[in-house]
């Protein structure tokens, strides 16, 4: 029997995030004082260029990077010269008002870059966050006018194509088709009041990006995720949020996910680690798709409440490394062909029939999940729920994609979490990991 006794610790990923950025930006604003500046620059400037060598920072072009590894994995970095070094920035993407020059961003917590509107606490009035967050920028939509070709008689059509654009600074957005609607901002907050059947809703966050083109908008989950591992419990707020792009590029996204959006990089994550995702098409019949909404929502709260249960078993039961290794070579093996030695690790490995490649290839493969492994077990214990975190970080961050340059692979790597590549093999390894409770030595 193993007994812990420990107050409950909170898994909270937005705080985590904010914490190391605020310590980033504290660093950087250090560093615009005389005092330390030439070492803090030259200290920043070795740490780039080692991170763009080994891969984990990828260019995009302009100055600007993207992140692969750790929390800022999928973050966007600018890159600035000071003095002849390299300044190292992250992007908050957020829209400035041209006037006040604020942040279009309202927010019930600091946010990691402290710009925005901050209500502590958040408040339940729409027109309220809408006003502090400057979120009153219109979509307009106007008919693409004729257009003439030279050498070409009379003026053409363009029937059924409209522009959308910027309806307070008339900046260009897209071009949609006749069927293609966009909704006010405010209508969306609606949205969500009707979705949870609950009025004066305390909101969490909202703003704007793309010069007006995105808009976000969260409050909480009536439910979270408690995973109780016998008194050193992990509780997860879960958020649902509004990703509503206006320029005719994306959908309307309603999801449910445990972060909380407040700049470009946390509404990545919000989509990245969703729950549930459910996309709606702008079209005229757009709000009345909330019944759909508002069933799929009642089913992911009751998933989270059947998904908390299983996850407390998993971490009430303890596992060992070997039982971690046996159960990662089951896994690798799964749907193999026996001549198939590609990507097998521990007990599943056919050494003698390795070439060099898929040997060293097998090597990291075993190397990265015991690092996983050791990581999980430090947080949560030697349980079954480490094991099932370990496997799941693996093939979200570490498992190798296909591409000729780190920057391919990488994109290959935000690609298949978006898409949910993996998502059979995670559930298929939740399935056997819980056949498995009741065969370990359980916490009580």
């Amino acid at each position: 029997m193993t007994i812990i006794t420990a107050e409950p610790m909170p898994v909270d990923v937005n705080q985590a995030f904010a914490d190391e950025r605020m310590a980033q930006v504290g660093r950087v604003e250090r560093l615009m004082s005389d005092e330390g500046q030439a070492a803090y620059i030259a200290e920043q400037t070795a740490n780039f260029d080692a991170r763009v060598a080994a891969g984990e920072l990828v260019k995009l072009g302009e100055g600007r990077y993207q992140s692969t590894q750790g929390w800022d994995r999928g973050e966007i970095w600018q890159v600035r010269s000071v003095n002849g070094q390299s300044l190292v920035l992250p992007e908050h993407g957020l829209d400035i008002d041209p006037l006040t020059k604020r942040a279009r961003l309202y927010s019930a917590v600091p946010a990691w870059h402290g710009l925005g509107t901050i209500i502590p606490g958040g408040i339940d009035s729409i027109d309220d966050v809408i006003r502090l967050g400057q979120l009153n920028v219109p979509a307009v939509s106007v008919p693409v006018p004729d257009y003439t070709i030279p050498g070409l008689p009379g003026a053409f059509k363009a029937p059924g194509q409209f522009i959308v654009a910027n309806g307070n600074t008339g900046e260009f957005w897209g071009m949609v088709g006749k069927v293609h609607k966009n909704i006010d901002v405010r209508v969306s907050f609606e949205f969500l009041e009707q979705l949870l059947g609950q009025l004066g809703i305390t909101w969490e966050s909202a703003g704007l990006m793309g010069g007006g083109r995105k808009v976000f908008i969260s409050c909480k989950v009536p439910a979270g995720v408690t995973v109780d591992r016998g008194g050193l419990d992990e509780r997860t707020e879960l958020f649902i949020i509004i990703q509503d792009t206006r320029d005719g590029s994306g959908s309307y996204r309603v999801l449910i996910s445990p972060w909380r959006p407040v700049c470009q990089n946390t509404n990545r994550f919000a989509l990245a680690d969703a729950v549930s995702v459910i996309n709606l098409r702008h079209t005229v019949g757009l709000p009345g798709q909330l019944e759909k909404v508002r069933r799929v929502l009642g089913l992911t709260v009751k998933y989270a409440e059947a998904f908390e249960a299983e996850e407390t078993a998993l971490a009430r039961t303890n596992a060992s490394i070997a039982e971690f290794r046996e159960l990662m070579a089951e896994l690798s093996a799964d749907g193999k062909k026996d001549d198939d030695n590609s990507g097998r690790v521990w007990s599943a490995r056919n050494r003698d029939d390795e070439v060099k490649r898929t040997e060293l290839a097998n090597n990291r493969r075993e190397d990265a999940l015991e690092q996983l492994w050791a990581t999980e077990t430090d947080r949560v214990g030697e349980t079954l729920y480490a094991a099932e975190q370990a496997y799941t970080g693996y093939l979200d961050w570490e498992l190798t994609r296909k591409g000729k340059t780190p920057a391919e692979r990488w994109l290959g790597r935000v690609e298949a979490n978006l898409d949910g590549a993996d998502d059979q093999a995670k559930t298929k390894a939740h399935g056997r990991l819980m056949q498995l409770v009741g065969g370990g030595t359980a916490r009580r």
